[in-house]
């Protein structure tokens, strides 16, 4: 049974995974041209911008392209990456089952835990990371902050790009939830795609990867390179992604790799559309969000 996950394992995460980290570093910023004439200089700056600028449903449909076409472009790096994460989602995968117990048996021995649980994992619904996009634009309308309102539209597409992602993934993996078979790990493969769909069963192959971790995460990401320069905000976006990722596990939907390989997909996917779709430059005024024990607020930041 171990072979045979390590062999879906394997497969699904070829075609989806290490294209997405090579999709990630495959966009420059700007700034990065080459030492070539004036001319050609000016051209590669001109296709950046118009591709910065493409309209939002053009933008989807390209990127959505290159995501799942990407694994035919990897380099030799991107196989290094690879190795390594999934040298630990083999060894996450074959450990799945005790993981969950022990994650089970916290739960059931601490109060605090059944509280929290139900209230953090929240954060990877649909509506709520619509909810975060639908705030980050209504502050920035309000404010007249670009920044925000940029934030705002990256996240939807992130949004976007990590729910086609997924449902590929878990129509391909048909891996079993923990909640049902008493915690026993069965992988249905693409035969799953069918089963899902039986009377009664729409969730029951619906664990890898972990849905909810990959929409945190996407949004965490972006939110955390868009606003990279406040020293807290990445802190407290991927901490809150992190606790989302980890009670999937006590509300016993996923498995410790479920939530791994959902938290670097939606960081991959999150990290690619800011590198190519960030329409904004360096600004010289910056509104940033800012927090601390005694108030909380908006920091202005003006560089001369």
């Amino acid at each position: 049974m171990r072979i045979k996950n390590c062999i879906i394992f394997f497969t699904v995460i070829l075609i989806f995974f290490n294209g997405l980290i090579a999709s990630a570093q495959e966009s420059k910023p700007e700034n990065e041209s080459s030492q070539a004439s004036g001319t050609g200089v000016e051209k590669k700056e001109t296709v950046q911008t118009d591709e910065k600028n493409t309209p939002f449903f053009k933008s989807i449909l390209q990127d959505e392209g290159k995501i799942l076409t990407s694994p035919l472009r990897m380099k030799g790096k991107d196989f290094l990456v690879w190795g390594g994460v999934g040298l630990i989602t083999g060894i996450l995968i074959a450990n799945d089952e005790s993981i969950f117990r022990k994650f089970r048996d916290y739960r059931d021995d601490h109060k605090w835990v059944k509280d929290f649980s139900p209230q953090i994992t929240k954060l990877g619904l649909g509506e709520w990371n619509l909810g975060i996009a639908g705030s980050f634009y209504l502050g920035g309308l309000l404010l007249k902050d670009k920044k925000a309102k940029e934030t705002a539209r990256l996240i939807l597409m992130t949004f976007v790009h990590t729910g086609i992602v997924v449902q590929i993934g878990k129509h391909l993996a048909g891996r079993q939830r923990p909640s049902w078979d008493a915690g026993n790990d069965h992988w249905a493969g693409p035969s799953g795609f069918f089963k899902r769909y039986e009377s009664g069963k729409l969730s029951q192959y619906d664990a890898f990867p972990s849905g909810h971790t990959i929409t945190i995460f996407g949004t965490a990401t972006v939110i955390a390179e868009m606003y990279k320069d406040t020293v807290w905000v990445p802190i407290l976006s991927y901490s809150l992604a992190s606790l989302c990722g980890l009670s999937r596990i006590t509300e016993e939907t996923h498995w410790l790799s479920d939530v791994f390989v959902g938290g670097v997909l939606g960081y991959a996917i999150g990290k690619y559309i800011v590198k190519k779709r960030n329409r904004l430059g360096k600004s010289r005024l910056n509104i940033t969000p800012v927090a601390s024990f005694h108030h909380v607020g908006l920091g202005v930041q003006y560089v001369f």
